[in-house]
């Protein structure tokens, strides 16, 4: 089994909540985002839009927002439970 991070006790003792907004939104879903956004703009433009056009579009920040927030709840989330049971396991051990 992997180990925790070498920072997990002082993240874990800041809670979930503020460990799925800096650690799975902000450092997870935010990059994820951005390449999404970038995908988007060279394979989903509509026909004959121009890249500002593009990123002024509500749909554009709807989805970018969508992409960010859920893909790093759900990322954040799964590397919440991994590391809360590396460090059970490494606590046990001890």
């Amino acid at each position: 089994m992997n180990a925790p991070p070498p920072n997990w006790a002082d993240k874990r003792q800041r809670g979930l909540v503020r460990y799925l907004m800096i650690d799975g939104i902000l450092y997870t879903g935010g990059p994820f985002a951005v390449v999404m956004q970038m995908l988007g703009l060279l394979f989903l433009r509509d026909e004959g839009q121009t890249v500002g056009q593009y990123f002024t579009s509500p749909r554009t920040w709807a989805t970018f927002l969508l992409h960010g927030i859920l893909f790093g709840l759900i990322v954040g989330y799964i590397k919440w439970r991994r590391a809360e049971s590396a460090y059970a396991a490494s606590t046990e051990t001890h």
